[in-house]
């Protein structure tokens, strides 16, 4: 990881702690995969990257115990989110042009659950491919399913579900290379169903 990176989750770190409870686990997840399935040539990685370091920040200025399923408090987080990356990369002298438009992904990467498919928007297509499939991860499997009271083999079909959700509304996987690691995790949940 760049330098310029590792200072960016170094200051977004405790505004995750604040946040909600797996977010650090989530953040560490998607900085560590993403790189592996998506490379420099496919998309801007000063930009990719802070948002995927930074995109939910703004859950630290959010009520704790709130809905994070919640249309308000999902717009409240991005709109808290795309500030805070501002004031955290202009700390760090990134360059303005590249703030602007991580601001601008920031406010808008949750636009999945107002409908948006990112069709035009190579880095919220490849953030939201990896932000969906966090909970299909091991991790994050078991943080989501807490968080949603769900049995391990229900939160499964619940992921399902909403991959066919996603499917019919046209939000696709950006790569094959991605689809590949969301279905290997999938099935490596499914055995884990049965033991």
């Amino acid at each position: 990881m760049k330098e310029i990176y590792k200072k960016i989750l170094e200051k977004a770190l405790p505004l995750y702690e604040k946040g909600r409870e797996g977010d650090v686990e989530h953040i560490k997840w998607l900085a560590e995969v993403i790189t592996k399935y998506v490379n420099e040539f496919e998309v801007d990685y000063d930009i990719l990257i802070p948002v995927v370091l930074l995109h939910d920040v703004g859950y630290s200025k959010v009520p704790k115990g709130s809905n994070p399923f919640d249309l308000d408090i999902r717009k409240f987080h991005s709109e808290e989110g795309a500030k805070i990356s501002e004031e955290i990369l202009e700390e760090l002298n990134y360059p303005k042009d590249k703030i602007n438009e991580i601001k601008r992904l920031i406010l808008k990467h949750d636009n999945w659950a107002f409908g948006d498919d990112f069709a035009d928007e190579p880095v919220l297509r490849i953030f939201n491919n990896f932000d969906f499939m966090w909970m299909a991860s091991e991790k994050g499997f078991d943080i989501v399913r807490k968080f949603m009271k769900k049995e391990p083999k229900e939160f499964y079909e619940q992921i399902n579900e909403f991959q066919r959700k996603n499917e019919e509304e046209g939000r696709k996987w950006f790569n094959k290379n991605i689809e590949e690691f969301y279905n290997q995790l999938m099935r490596e949940r499914k055995e884990g169903l049965s033991t």
